[in-house]
C-alpha cells in the first residue's frame, strides 16, 4: 500500500517507528536505518531543496514530501502490494532520466565553450556563465554524493538494491566528469583573458619604447643651454628628420620581432 504525506506529517510516521528514529529523521540531512527484516527508514533531500521521508517494508510504503516532482515519481509506481518492490520501482522511476539530464548540461558545456573559445575577443559575461554553470553542477554534485552514501548503506543491508547502489555511482562519476570538463574550458578562457591582456600590455610597451626617445630628445634640446643647432638654418628640420627616423627604425625593429 502506498501512502503519500506531506513533509511535517511526521506524527503518522510514528506509527511506524518510535520517536527517536523520527527525531533523526527530522534532524538529519541524510539518514538510513533497518528497523527489522525488509522494514527500513531514509531520509534524503531531493533537487528541488524538498526534504523526501520514506518508510517502506513489505506491506507499506510510505512517503512524506512536499515536493512535486517526488509525488509525480510516486504516481508512476504499478507495483500494487509490496512495499520493498515499489522502493526499488521508486528509485527507478527517481534516476530514470538522470542521464539525459546530465547529458544536458554536457551539451550545455559545449555550447559554453564553442561560444567563450570562437568569439573574438573574451568578455565578462563569460566568466558568469561558467560559474552559473559552475553552481548548478555543484548543486547537483551534493545530491548525488548524499544519495551514494545512502544507497550504499541501503545496499549493505538488502543487497537487491545494489543496482541502484551502483547507478548511483556512475551517475556521480558523471558529475565529476562534468566538473572537470567545466574547470578545463574555465582554463582555457582565463588563457585566452591572460593573451588579451598581454596584448594590451604589448600595445603600451610600443607605445611607450617609441615615445620615449622623443622624449629624450626633446629633453635635451630643451634644456637652457647655448646650443650649435640654434644658429643652424637646418636645425628646426633636422630635429624633426630626427624625430621621424627614430620613430620608423623602432617601429621596424618592433615588427621585425613581432611585438604587434
Amino acid at each position: 500500500m502506498i501512502i503519500t504525506l506531506t513533509a511535517d506529517r511526521t506524527d503518522t510516521l510514528k506509527d511506524y517507528a518510535g520517536d527517536s528514529i523520527i527525531r533523526r529523521l527530522d534532524e538529519n540531512r541524510t539518514f538510513f536505518t533497518a528497523m527489522g527484516e525488509k522494514q527500513y527508514f531514509l531520509t534524503f533531500y531531493w533537487m528541488d531543496g524538498k526534504k523526501v521521508t520514506i518508510f517502506a517494508s513489505c506491506d507499506h510504503f510510505v512517503i512524506a514530501t512536499d515536493s512535486s516532482a517526488i509525488r509525480d515519481f510516486v504516481e508512476k509506481i504499478d507495483i500494487p502490494d509490496d512495499g520493498i518492490l515499489q522502493l526499488h520501482e521508486f528509485f527507478l522511476e527517481l534516476t530514470a532520466s538522470d542521464v539525459y539530464k546530465l547529458e544536458s548540461l554536457e551539451n550545455l558545456i559545449i555550447s559554453l565553450e564553442d561560444k567563450l573559445l570562437t568569439g573574438l575577443r573574451p568578455t565578462r559575461s563569460g566568466i558568469a556563465d561558467i560559474i552559473k554553470v559552475r553552481k548548478d553542477l555543484l548543486k547537483v554534485k551534493r545530491y548525488y554524493e548524499q544519495m551514494e552514501f545512502l544507497t550504499d548503506e541501503l545496499a549493505a543491508v538488502d543487497p537487491s538494491f545494489s543496482f541502484i547502489d551502483k547507478k548511483f555511482d556512475r551517475l556521480l562519476e558523471f558529475v565529476l566528469h562534468l566538473q572537470e570538463y567545466i574547470e578545463s574550458v574555465r582554463e582555457a578562457y582565463q588563457s585566452q583573458i591572460d593573451i588579451e591582456q598581454n596584448n594590451i600590455m604589448k600595445i603600451f610597451t610600443v607605445v611607450t619604447s617609441v615615445f620615449l626617445p622623443l622624449s629624450l630628445i626633446a629633453g635635451w634640446y630643451g634644456m637652457n643651454l647655448r646650443m650649435p643647432e640654434f644658429n643652424w638654418p637646418l636645425g628646426y628640420p633636422f630635429v624633426i628628420s630626427l624625430s621621424l627616423a627614430v620613430v620608423l627604425v623602432l617601429l621596424i625593429i618592433f615588427k621585425r620581432k613581432k611585438w604587434f
